[in-house]
């Protein structure tokens, strides 16, 4: 884990995409991408894994259980996934399937199952009988067939806790963890389990399930439903008020308000159910103001796209990757054009020779070649030649 992630007193965030000290080769990149790279494991996967499953009905407990484990635990964290009990309840209905699929067949299936759906989908919306979002409503009708899910001692604290954290630890850190829980909660207010092998993985399985529900709730209460805001922002390391507490005016225009995240490193994914009727753009842009106000970073983890303004600092990094501007034209709301709209006259290809044309067919992209160093990794290839080294279409 960052040292970052360790300095809870800090006043920004621990990590976001538009982080200037960030943005390195890959690093921070969007949308399409090319990277030339050697996959190799980075350190040996732990043995020994432990899951603790904590419930508190006081944000300021987790944040105490935050704040102590990075500043003093000797063994940090694996993971530390936060959920709410409203998108615990709609990930157990919603998610269902999608928990079942990945529980009994696996997540390589997954891919698959996705790809049937959206061509039936595509191929149903041809159809004046079949109302939209056909595979969503089956998937949930089919969803009620099969047993209850989720293991008992979850739902006893779904029913006692309105706060839920997921704590992975590791090796020695699950004796430290276990024994300062144990102490920390006979007088705190709240309580934990330390989950079985199958509790543990349900537990994150369900947690992966979240991220879909509220689509899914959408295609299923289209009705009901006029959009969906799927905010992901990064709070300040120092922020003990990371709960969210809406003014009315917004609240009453919200169905459901999910959250869950990232809890060690403040990052959180919220998504808010829009009721029918309601400018979901205007109430965007006052949740954002909302956020500013916080001191939040957004987007932290899935980019600006086409919907946020990149920051200069991130424009620049754009332009330095993608002079030609042919992987991702108007990212973060910059220019469509090519080479960035500049006039400068485009420069001249030095094409590889003819003897060596058919061993770099394949180098087809817009991207900048630094003679084989690569945007991970800084892997030197031997074999690619120096004329590959031009910034424009090959």
């Amino acid at each position: 884990m960052s040292p970052a992630v360790r300095d809870v007193d800090a006043d920004t965030p621990a990590r976001y995409n538009a982080d200037p000290d960030r943005l390195f080769e890959s690093s921070g990149c969007a949308g399409k991408l090319a990277v030339f790279a050697v996959r190799l494991d980075t350190f040996p996967a732990e043995k020994r894994q432990q899951v603790f499953y904590i419930g508190t009905n006081q944000p300021q407990v987790l944040t105490e259980i935050r704040r102590h484990i990075l500043a003093e635990f000797q063994h940090l964290p694996v993971a530390g996934e936060y959920m709410h009990r409203d998108i615990y309840d709609i990930a157990e209905k919603y998610g269902k399937d999608t928990f079942l699929m990945i529980d009994k067949l696996g997540t390589d299936k997954m891919p698959f199952f996705f790809t049937m759906k959206g061509r039936t989908d595509a191929m149903l919306e041809k159809v004046s009988l079949f109302k939209p979002h056909f595979t969503d409503r089956f998937m949930q009708k089919l969803g009620h067939v099969f047993p209850a899910h989720l293991p008992e001692r979850m739902k006893t604290w779904r029913d006692k806790y309105e706060h839920h954290l997921l704590l992975k630890m590791a090796g020695d850190g699950i004796e430290e963890a276990q024994r300062w829980l144990t102490e920390y909660f006979q007088q705190a207010e709240g309580d934990f389990f330390a989950c079985t092998p199958e509790e543990g993985s349900k537990a994150f399985l369900h947690r992966f399930a979240a991220a879909g529900a509220a689509i899914r709730y959408q295609a299923v209460h289209a009705d009901e439903v006029e959009d969906i805001l799927a905010l992901d922002i990064a709070l300040r390391r120092n922020d003990t008020e990371w709960f969210e507490h809406l003014p009315p005016e917004i609240d009453s225009q919200l169905v459901h308000k999910l959250y869950y995240g990232h809890f060690m490193c403040h990052v959180f994914h919220q998504d808010y159910i829009v009721r029918k009727g309601v400018d979901a753009h205007a109430l965007k842009e006052k949740m954002l103001e909302l956020l500013k106000a916080r001191g939040a970073q957004y987007p932290a983890e899935h980019n600006v796209g086409h919907l946020y303004e990149a920051p200069e600092s991130l424009q620049q990094f754009y332009r330095q990757n993608d002079p030609t501007n042919s992987m991702n034209p108007g990212i973060g709301k910059t220019s469509k054009q090519k080479y960035w709209g500049e006039a400068a006259r485009r420069q001249p290809l030095r094409r590889i020779r003819n003897n060596r044309r058919q061993d770099y067919s394949a180098w087809r992209f817009c991207i900048t070649l630094h003679a084989g160093e690569c945007f991970s990794g800084r892997f030197r290839s031997a074999a690619m030649p120096a004329e590959a080294r031009y910034s424009t279409v090959i």
